[in-house]
């Protein structure tokens, strides 16, 4: 079989509904990984909050975070860097301000939070420990790569503030990841990138790529992808840009859907 490269979302995708990385997964990735194939792990998350993952897996992967704002290889070196220029990102702060929304924040490989509630939650579902500052601080001594929007139990409209951003910010990549997330990334920025830049620092064609998702901000990733592989709890916009429907990430359908083709 060829060598394929496949781009792997993480939550809804990678980890089942708990935010666990079982064990069946780990076996087939593996088996992927001594078949040839190269995996990415490709999510909205930061290296810190992916970093866990790619230990568990136990093999060198390469790590394409914030939604392809920020890309690393598996020996450490950045392979895109996408930021928001200083102006653009005061103003997003502002308008979640406005809006009475949650907020995180992602610099390079950190992720933090100015509201603790925020801070908990994300810190419980990555298990690794962020920046507790203001986001208008680290604006002002850090480079930021991308900025979440909080809905949830703030009360703010994540409707309205979807339509505003989109104004305010035309050409940025502005979309939900989630029910209570609104993700903000730089013009340009977009899973799909992340597989043109991988492949190119691969030296292999982006019709070897497979792309395994579930939700809107997949969805990119799946038009760019050689394959493009939906988790059946992936929402209804996701499932319409893929070619396949594989079982839940529930019923360990990336584990299944491996195993079924890539394993000799």
């Amino acid at each position: 079989m060829d060598r394929k490269v496949l781009f792997i979302d993480v939550d809804g995708t990678l980890l089942d509904s708990a935010h666990v990385l079982r064990p069946v997964t780990v076996e087939a990735l593996g088996k992927a990984h001594e078949a040839g194939h190269v995996v990415v792990i490709a999510s909205g998350r930061c290296v810190d909050g992916i970093r866990p993952l790619a230990m568990e897996l136990g093999f060198p992967v390469i790590l394409s975070t914030l939604n392809g704002g920020y890309v690393v290889g598996d020996d450490g070196s950045v392979i895109d860097s996408r930021p928001f220029s200083r102006h653009d990102a005061m103003l997003a702060a502002d308008l979640i301000s406005r809006h009475d929304l949650g907020h995180l924040y992602f610099s390079e490989g950190r992720w933090g939070s100015g509201n603790d509630e925020d801070y908990d939650l994300e810190a419980g579902i990555v298990e690794v420990e962020g920046l507790r500052l203001p986001l208008e601080e680290v604006i002002s001594s850090r480079p930021v790569h991308k900025i979440l929007a909080v809905g949830g139990s703030h009360g703010g409209d994540l409707g309205r503030f979807l339509c505003d951003a989109r104004s305010i910010l035309p050409g940025y990549m502005i979309m939900p990841s989630s029910a209570i997330y609104i993700e903000m990334n730089t013009p340009g920025t977009s899973k799909g990138a992340a597989i043109r830049s991988v492949c190119s620092y691969l030296d292999m064609p982006v019709s070897s790529s497979i792309a395994f998702g579930d939700w809107d901000n997949d969805i990119s990733m799946f038009e760019e992808a050689g394959h493009a592989v939906c988790m059946a709890n992936g929402s209804d916009a996701a499932k319409a840009h893929a070619q396949e429907i594989a079982p839940s990430n529930d019923e360990d359908g990336l584990a299944f859907w491996i195993s079924t083709h890539l394993i000799p």
